[in-house]
């Protein structure tokens, strides 16, 4: 399986293009997010609007680029909580989730604006 393409911020935060200028030309066409995710869909019914304002709050980091995987997340989501799920369904909610960060290992992939910086160890000099 061939390894998931880096993100291209960051490739710019590690310095990527200066090393190599022409990765970046071959980038500069890509899409760019506009603002946060934005209020429920209308079509939701009132269980999946919480969850809608529940993932969202959670997801700090998510934009309007993520809306449609949100909607999809939200819907399987919705159904894990009635119990309505399967095995497979289970799943690709774990999987909806991964893809917009919220599992530990994706979570850490993320490079969230105004996302907190770790606190300074003060016994780090003792390690």
């Amino acid at each position: 399986m061939a390894r998931p393409r880096k993100p291209t911020a960051a490739l710019e935060l590690k310095g990527a293009f200066k090393k190599d200028p022409q990765r970046k030309t071959a980038r500069k066409n890509e899409p760019r997010p506009n603002g946060p995710v934005g209020v429920t869909p209308e079509h939701f019914d009132a269980d999946e609007r919480k969850l809608w304002d529940e993932l969202a709050g959670y997801g700090f980091w998510l934009t309007d680029a993520d809306r449609l995987m949100l909607e999809i997340t939200v819907k399987l989501m919705a159904l894990f909580r009635k119990n309505a799920l399967d095995g497979g369904g289970i799943s690709k909610l774990i999987g909806a989730l991964a893809k917009l960060g919220f599992s530990p290992t994706d979570r850490s992939k993320v490079q969230a604006p105004g996302a907190k910086e770790p606190e300074a160890d003060p016994f780090a000099d003792f390690k």
